[in-house]
């Protein structure tokens, strides 16, 4: 059984050949057995192809990251050294992933704040220039680290952010650190990313600067229900559940195949 599991609209990156790709996938589409896709945009496109298309988030290690609510676990120094409250993001910074304006524009309207970015800049992307977010003083660069050090920096930030741009990639992307950050116990103020508005009852939403500002600023206050629904929903996905589902919707077909006689 051939299964394509499709992740992200790749050919909306920067710099790649869209021709060959889209000739490339849509061969791989109509021979696959099944498609699985991490969003309801690929979940549509997909279809057109090959019917056999089923959607399923992208989810997080529970296990790990929710090691960020030990007690034990140090906060490390570097992330120490900066003043609170921490407003934390970690991915790629890169240009067609992350609203450098809307970023910036947050950072300056709350000089007071400091705003953590972990990771790499300019993954996928080389024509990344982030000059306007280093021109803000409480914008700080930690660089990249290491999977297993994520929850000890996660537990040390007061709130996580997805300043996503908004455009044809992030339409079919749904964030992996979505469900990391709430496994992590922390609140998520992020763009209204078409793949996260079943979530609306856990994230917070805001498309500019002033509305980003005013739900980070709902969020610092705290809301422990809040919270325990993001740790329900945490445990709920999870790659063991992911992969149950999956293998379902295999049996399912395989079942089809022979005639529904099982």
């Amino acid at each position: 059984m051939a299964i394509y599991h499709c992740v992200d609209e790749v050919k909306a990156q920067p710099g790649m050949p869209v021709a060959t790709i889209e000739k490339d996938e849509s061969d791989l589409m109509r021979a696959a057995d099944a498609i699985f896709v991490t969003s309801r945009s690929l979940e549509l496109t997909r279809r057109e192809c090959n019917k056999n298309t089923f959607y399923f988030s992208n989810v997080a290690d529970y296990e790990h990251f929710s090691s960020a609510k030990s007690e034990s676990l140090a906060v490390p120094a570097d992330l120490l050294a900066i003043p609170g409250p921490r407003i934390g993001f970690v991915g790629a910074i890169s240009g067609y992933k992350v609203d450098f304006p809307l970023l910036a524009s947050v950072a300056k309207a709350r000089p007071n704040w400091s705003f953590v970015l972990i990771g790499k800049v300019g993954e996928g992307d080389p024509w990344t220039d982030v000059a306007s977010l280093k021109s803000c003083p409480n914008i700080h660069f930690l660089g990249s680290k290491a999977y297993a050090d994520l929850p000890a920096y996660l537990k040390g930030i007061d709130a996580a952010i997805l300043p996503c741009a908004l455009n044809e990639y992030t339409k079919g992307m749904f964030p992996m650190k979505f469900f990391e950050y709430l496994a992590a116990g922390k609140y998520v103020v992020s763009t209204p990313l078409d793949s996260l508005a079943e979530f609306g009852g856990i994230a917070r939403f805001a498309s500019d600067s002033e509305s980003f500002v005013g739900q980070l600023e709902l969020v610092l206050t705290g809301d422990p229900q809040l919270l325990d629904r993001s740790e329900i929903l945490a445990k709920e996905n999870t790659y063991e559940s992911r992969m149950k589902k999956m293998m379902r919707c295999l049996e399912n077909l395989r079942v089809e195949e022979r005639g529904g006689n099982e």
